[in-house]
């Protein structure tokens, strides 16, 4: 029995470095949320760039995070 994984849904997280607070690096995420499940990674990659070049603070990660159904085919 083969099981087939079908991509339900896509988002695009990044992460960046926030403020140190009692000496510990703190993160901002931001998740955009609907990216087209055939979309390349490098397509999603290079809006995650330009999306950052819009905020002040530094880029700790950029993330892709699906959610798919494990069917049989």
């Amino acid at each position: 029995m083969a099981v087939e994984a079908l991509v339900k849904n896509v988002k695009l997280q990044i992460k960046y470095l926030g403020p140190e607070v009692d000496g510990r690096q703190t993160y901002i995420t931001k998740t955009y949320s609907k990216v087209k499940p055939e979309a390349q990674d490098q397509d999603i990659y290079d809006v995650a760039v330009i999306l950052a070049g819009l905020q002040t603070n530094t880029v700790f990660s950029i993330n892709k995070a699906e959610d798919s159904e494990l069917v049989e085919s």
